[in-house]
């Protein structure tokens, strides 16, 4: 006898399972997605002991007939695909016909099924092998138990995690599905006890509060946009709010559940600037795009997908979700015209100049000069004052504003931070920056390889206006500096250029120019701890509010908090 032999069925199965069948959250997966298919418009799903034990999934979809229900219980047996070329324009959730077949194989299952027009019928199914064919009387629907999943693969029962692990899986998946179809009722019971149930009105947002009890629908801006075949909506946190240290993904393409690396990077290439390194925004996306643009045949468990168009996909999402940030910070920054501006109570008329060129406080009668000579006509121009009130400044950090019905609490550093950040870009891009040569030079130690690296990006350096000269083995002689760091101490100065030699290995030149920015911006704002003046307060909420810049310092801090009467008043419980 040879070497090859064809496997029996009850081992093609089961290899078959383990593909499709995971876990137990894969059984609720297939199951809750047929009966989306289904067009129910209820879905009922109960687990205990973390699915081991039971799943069940009962719906008041269209059901199926007696030789549908036998049927769909043999391998590659579907009603969604008739064609090869069905493959290629997936519109359903499931299509491969796998599901029933492989979670039979592995498990003790029960199948109560009616159409309209069909008696009901009853199957019971072990490991596979069908044992009973009943009548059944009930309503139009399916409801399908698993029990004992794994029961006959005892390898496969070890490698699944703790109870609590495989439990937040399952909930975690229905809240997904249960975000892209709002218009369906789902009811998650989780060993007896009911843990959510949605009202099916067709709004997120109702899903949203009923799903995740803790988060507000006042942390997100609604977006939506078009580009030819494509089309995206959805919610993202504003800046600040919903931050994570983990990465969210509530991503979806018509209408699928989805995991794809180009969506997740053309989020936070969206976010860009607006948040920590590190940290995640959360963030709900629903894409859409031509059916035969998108292969969801890529992974057993169609989890993940493949854009035929990926770059442009990336770009169309990068662009809508950057853009959508802007508008918001817009709005964010619509205050009351043409009032009176109150400085501490002091009335100052309409018409008062705000000090535009203000750009670096406190300001020397030589900075004003040269920015007004060198960058006023670049810079946004004040159309209108506004009304706001200073109330002070507390800890030494924090500015609080009062204007309409909000206060805002703005941290004058971040804050000074991100303007300077916006205008140095735009002096560096228009080639404004000039050095200016200091009175005593400052030494500064660096190892040899530093100092090879500093000669090798020296034409970049010097575009930053810093100049600098060999001053022995292992030190060299800053002779030249950014104009604007003229009157700063040689202490602050030497930090600043220390830390853009520890950049200076920076490969992306893209990168390592906005590093560099961003150090002189940090290095050149108003301190953490600096007293200000009403003058300095008055100037730097000017900026703020002027300019249509976004509202987290170039790191992604946010650096501005609004707090609305109504908040107050909730709190304080006068309403």
């Amino acid at each position: 006898m040879g070497k090859v032999i064809i496997l029996p069925e009850e081992i093609r199965n089961k290899i078959a399972a383990g593909e499709v069948v995971e876990r137990p959250v894969s059984v609720v997966k297939e199951l809750v997605e047929n009966s989306i298919d289904a067009g129910a418009k209820r879905i009922i799903i109960e687990i205990i002991n973390a699915g081991e034990n039971l799943i069940s999934v009962t719906d008041n979809g269209e059901g199926m007939s007696k030789d549908d229900a036998i049927l769909a219980l043999n391998r590659f047996a579907t009603s969604k695909i008739k064609k090869i070329d069905d493959l290629f324009k997936i519109k359903t959730l499931g299509f491969r016909g796998e599901a029933l077949a492989s979670i039979a194989s592995v498990s003790r299952m029960e199948i109560r099924t009616k159409t309209e027009k069909d008696k009901g019928v009853f199957i019971r199914v072990e490991g596979g092998n069908m044992l009973d064919v009943l009548p059944w009387e009930g309503s139009v629907g399916t409801s399908i138990r698993v029990k004992d999943l794994f029961y006959n693969v005892p390898a496969r029962k070890k490698f699944l995690k703790t109870k609590i692990t495989e439990s937040n899986l399952i909930v975690d998946f229905v809240k997904k599905i249960a975000l892209a179809y709002p218009d369906i009722s789902f009811q998650y019971i989780d060993d007896g006890k009911t843990k959510f149930t949605t009202l099916g009105s067709g709004k997120i947002e109702d899903v949203i509060i009923e799903v995740f009890k803790n988060i507000n629908l006042d942390d997100f801006i609604e977006f939506e946009n078009t580009h030819g075949d494509y089309s995206i909506w959805g919610l993202l946190s504003k800046p600040g709010k919903l931050v994570s240290i983990k990465p969210q993904d509530f991503f979806y393409v018509n209408k699928r559940w989805v995991r794809n690396l180009s969506i997740f990077q053309a989020l936070k290439e969206g976010y860009k600037g607006r948040i920590l390194e590190g940290y995640y925004p959360f963030a709900i996306l629903f894409l859409k795009v031509p059916y035969d643009e998108v292969d969801v045949n890529v992974h057993p468990t169609k989890r993940e997908v493949k854009f035929e168009k990926e770059k442009e996909i990336f770009s169309f999402i990068e662009n809508s979700i950057r853009k959508a940030l802007e508008n918001y910070e817009k709005t964010f920054r619509r205050v009351d015209l043409d009032q009176n501006i109150k400085v501490n109570g002091e009335n100052y008329e309409t018409d008062k100049k705000i000090i535009q060129e203000n750009i670096q406080l406190p300001l020397t009668s030589i900075e004003k000069t040269y920015i007004s000579e060198k960058t006023e006509k670049y810079l946004p121009k004040t159309k209108k004052s506004f009304s706001f009130r200073i109330v002070g400044q507390i800890f030494n950090n924090y500015v609080i504003v009062e204007t309409g019905d909000k206060v805002f609490i703005i941290d004058q550093h971040a804050a000074h931070e991100r303007i300077r950040y916006e205008r140095l870009k735009e002096e560096l891009n228009l080639g404004l920056l000039q050095n200016v040569e200091i009175i005593l030079p400052i030494i500064i130690d660096v190892s040899l390889e530093e100092k090879k690296q500093l000669e090798e990006k020296r034409e970049i350096l010097e575009k930053f206006a810093f100049s600098w000269e060999d001053f022995g083995p292992n030190r060299i002689r800053l002779i030249k500096v950014p104009y604007e760091f003229l009157n700063f101490e040689s202490v602050s100065i030497e930090s600043l250029f220390k830390e853009i030699i520890s950049e200076i290995n920076e490969k992306d030149l893209e990168v390592l120019e906005d590093k560099i920015v961003k150090s002189m911006a940090c290095h050149g704002a108003i301190r953490s701890g600096d007293i200000l003046i009403k003058e300095e307060m008055e100037a730097l909420i000017q900026m703020v509010f002027d300019n249509q810049i976004p509202i987290t310092c170039p790191h992604g801090r946010p650096y501005i908090w609004e707090i609305k009467k109504e908040e107050l008043e909730k709190y304080f419980h006068r309403k």
